[in-house]
């Protein structure tokens, strides 16, 4: 899974926000060559084939209005494959890094798709759970979206099923929800919000072609330094609970 020896990236200390921030950008620094090739992988088939051509967007670019058919597939593919992948490759690409080795765009895919099918069973609670929330009352949703955030991550890291994911996320935010709450919600803005920008940048230049160019570089960029984050908050919440070794499984 790893390359040649690397900086150790500690793991085994809290951080706060700012030095979360922070590092997420200097993982990324040091790993875009996995992480970023990754998702460009996953995500530009998603998004070429079916938001541009199913959907329209190299047709009809930011005016695009895609048939509902063409929607749910994209939305489907993201939840059931791209976020999955990433959020597994990510927090294999971080704790690589927590041992001093760099990890390699191969090995890491490799341990992803090994981790694959436990990751996607805590990914579908996550989604049933928080979907079927949202559904009742809206606040057990929002509660659960939190509570069960680190479920995909548990089932890398500590080896879990996807029931145990789910409890292992829960003992971890157990007492923190709010602040993870606030730290989600302040990255989703912070990397939403700039890849918007970007995104409408583009598009009004009038190229379908540069637009949904930009959508796909965006979406990657994006759903890497998601990745990246939430694996560091993980490890983050780990040693705020004393949860074990941070780095104990390869």
């Amino acid at each position: 899974m790893e390359g040649r020896p690397t900086a150790r990236l500690d793991l085994s200390r809290p951080r706060a926000f700012g030095e979360l921030i922070s590092t997420t950008f200097e993982v990324f620094g040091r790993s875009s060559a996995v992480v970023l090739t990754a998702a460009l992988l996953l995500i530009t088939p998603v998004t070429l084939g079916i938001d541009g051509v199913w959907g329209r967007a190299l047709a009809d670019g930011p005016d695009a209005q895609p048939p509902n058919t063409a929607q749910a597939a994209s939305l489907g593919l993201r939840v059931l494959l791209v976020v999955p992948l990433m959020t597994a490759l990510c927090v294999v690409v971080v704790q690589g890094l927590g041992r001093g080795a760099e990890p390699t765009l191969g090995g890491a895919l490799g341990v992803a798709a090994r981790r694959f099918p436990a990751v996607l069973g805590a990914v579908a609670l996550y989604v049933v759970g928080v979907s079927g929330g949202i559904v009742l009352l809206i606040v057990p949703g929002i509660w659960l979206l939190v509570l069960w955030y680190f479920a995909a991550q548990a089932a890398v890291v500590d080896g879990a099923s996807p029931i145990e994911a789910v409890r292992r996320s829960t003992e971890l935010v157990r007492g923190s929800w709010w602040r993870v709450f606030g730290l989600i919600v302040a990255t989703g803005l912070l990397f939403g919000f700039a890849g918007a920008i970007l995104t409408a940048i583009v598009g009004a230049t009038g190229s379908t072609a540069l637009y949904v160019a930009a959508l796909i570089v965006v979406e990657a960029i994006a759903v890497s330094l998601t990745g990246i984050f939430a694996a560091l908050l993980f490890f983050d919440l780990r040693a705020r609970t004393a949860g074990g070794p941070a780095t104990e499984r390869p």
